[in-house]
């Protein structure tokens, strides 16, 4: 892995919910499927980003574009297989 390259990496959102099938977003006060809207509680707590390397320090790995909270498990990084040009 070099800078520059983009990465995909697994992540376990540990503090989302997972017991919410449907929800009512604000605002349209409209029950509505989970997987229809963009919210952080899912069923299956596995996400996904795609991020850009900026470095290699040791062991660490310096990303642009991770969309978690500090201290979320990570489950995997890999190459990207579709990076965005």
């Amino acid at each position: 892995m070099e800078p520059g390259a983009r990465l995909q990496v697994l992540y376990w959102m540990h503090r989302a919910r997972r017991d919410l099938v449907v929800q009512t977003p604000g605002r349209d006060r409209r029950a509505t499927g989970t997987f229809a809207i963009r919210s952080p509680n899912r069923p299956n707590p596995v996400a996904s980003s795609s991020v850009r390397l900026i470095a290699v320090e040791g062991c660490t790995l310096v990303v642009r574009g991770l969309d978690c909270l500090d201290g979320t498990p990570l489950i995997d990084i890999k190459p990207d297989a579709c990076p965005r040009a």
